[in-house]
């Protein structure tokens, strides 16, 4: 492949951000974009090149990955921090849920002095995400027993059953989510956004490309530093656009000097922008699991509505629930998550899931090296809240899937709690056994330059530099009250939008 040495508009990442940046911009048949991707580009929905688990709708992929590790900290296991290393990046892995959140989570956005984030504003570009990634919700006929029995089972606890789960102005409610499944397969944003425009001669899309940094002169990027097929390449390009997620973005900036400067040094990297914010306000949904045997009836029931020829998906209904002291929105997701085939004892394995959406506590991101290769230090600061706040709310979240569980109607299905689960009871037991819910945000932070925490402004733009933006969920302030892959194409429409 000739790969261009100058582009008008060159993009740093490929995930769902990235693809709808570049495909956007090269629609408009006004410029030349250029998409680097550090993973493999496997081509068009139609290529047959496509590894069969990154279109699997019913799983999350497990196939190339990143290989990120969270730091062992504040009492916390080491966790596999999952992100797709793949032309459509985590739109190429995960469960295919298309919720938006809560109308506080982008009207708070808005009052950290973000202009035109309030929830209103971003509305229509919620629809216009929603429809380019075929969003739909699931046929009655596609909705397994089991979770067919859990949206029953919550609502016998209180919680209502909702016509409509991305409400943002709904506060708590229970139902089947909405999916971007096309034809049985994850619909991920490269089918989406880059399918339409790979052939109209203004874009260029180069995989397996891994960006080490930004070259800086004069208050301006001008060039990307990538490896490309073992050689060091670079690449000018009139305007740059980083898209390359929570982890790597602001590990990009920090390799090319952006960041804080004292830091910076240490590692032997020379600072060019003093942003002490990049890397820091890392946070992600908390949860905790409980699991469950199956019982013969929850086999039999699956195994039939396999054997008519539907495809069982892990993941189909969720409950958005106030804890007791919830003052806005709300604060907890409750999602009930089967496997998708027998297990080795003919039993279906199950679990119920709690998940704290509105999360105070924050950690960060650092680099270990200045290495490209090396991966960073990732310490998630789960539970490190002055008061405990995170957790107790947590414990409510594990209290009420107990609750649940022991309604009639799912303990026919899914028996009693198993021995590796049904010790978790106090806050301590939550800290030692807590799990991320893959939607980490953040580390370049969106807010005025007033804000000395701030990375980018409201439209994107690095501070301190002419034509360096980053846009993806890594300038989110606060991470949303939903699955994050619609935000993030919410925003990355809104943003690209506003380009010229």
């Amino acid at each position: 492949m000739n790969i261009p040495k100058h582009t008008d508009t060159l993009v740093v990442g490929s995930g769902t951000a990235g693809s709808i940046i570049a495909g956007r911009l090269a629609s408009r048949l006004n410029q030349k974009v250029m998409l680097l991707e550090a993973g493999p580009d496997f081509g068009p929905i139609n290529s047959k090149k496509w590894p069969a688990d990154l279109l699997n709708s019913t799983v999350i992929g497990e196939t190339h990955d990143w290989g990120y590790k969270s730091a062992s900290m504040n009492g916390q296991p080491n966790h596999n921090l999952e992100r797709a290393k793949a032309i459509g990046g985590c739109s190429s892995h995960n469960g295919c849920i298309a919720i938006w959140g809560s109308h506080v989570d982008y009207d708070t956005w808005e009052s950290y002095g973000n202009k035109g984030w309030s929830a209103q504003e971003v509305l229509p570009f919620f629809f216009e995400a929603n429809s380019t990634l075929r969003v739909r919700d699931f046929n009655a006929s596609e909705v397994t027993p089991f979770h067919q029995t859990f949206v029953t089972a919550i609502e016998k606890t209180g919680i209502p059953r909702t016509k409509n789960l991305n409400d943002l102005y709904e506060n708590q409610g229970v139902d089947i989510s909405a999916v971007n499944i096309l034809q049985d397969k994850r619909f991920n944003a490269a089918f989406a956004y880059l399918d339409p425009v790979r052939e109209n001669g203004y874009l260029t899309i180069v995989g397996n490309a891994l960006v080490n940094k930004i070259n800086i002169n004069q208050n301006k990027a001008n060039s990307v530093e990538a490896i490309i097929n073992k050689e060091v390449t670079l690449i000018y390009a009139d305007r740059i656009i980083i898209s390359s997620g929570t982890f790597e973005s602001p590990s990009i900036l920090m390799r090319s000097g952006i960041g804080n400067h004292r830091k910076l040094s240490k590692l032997g990297v020379k600072p060019k922008v003093n942003l002490s914010g990049v890397g820091e306000n890392l946070h992600d949904h908390p949860s905790i699991n409980i699991k469950f045997e199956g019982t013969n009836l929850l086999s039999n029931l699956m195994r039939e509505f396999k054997e008519k020829g539907h495809l069982i998906f892990s993941e189909q209904s969720i409950a958005k629930v106030r804890s007791k002291n919830c003052k806005k929105g709300f604060d907890l997701h409750i999602y009930p998550i089967t496997g998708t085939t027998e297990n080795s004892n003919g039993r279906w394995d199950c679990a119920i899931y709690s998940a704290n959406m509105a999360p105070l506590s924050r950690g960060y991101l650092e680099l270990s090296s200045d290495d490209p290769q090396a991966k960073p230090i990732i310490n998630q600061g789960y539970f490190t809240d002055t008061e405990d706040k995170d957790i107790k709310i947590l414990k409510e979240g594990l209290e009420l899937s107990r609750e649940i569980s022991l309604q009639k109607e799912a303990l026919e299905l899914i028996g009693h709690e198993l021995p590796e689960t049904n010790q978790i009871l106090t806050i301590e037991d939550i800290r030692k056994n807590a799990l991320h819910y893959y939607h980490p945000v953040g580390t370049c932070k969106m807010g005025p330059q007033t804000d000395l925490t701030a990375v980018v402004d409201n439209m994107g733009k690095l501070h301190g530099l002419d034509n360096l933006y980053v846009i993806d969920a890594s300038i989110m302030p606060t991470v949303p009250r939903g699955n994050t892959n619609l935000p993030v194409a919410m925003v990355a429409e809104r943003l690209v939008s506003t380009l010229d």
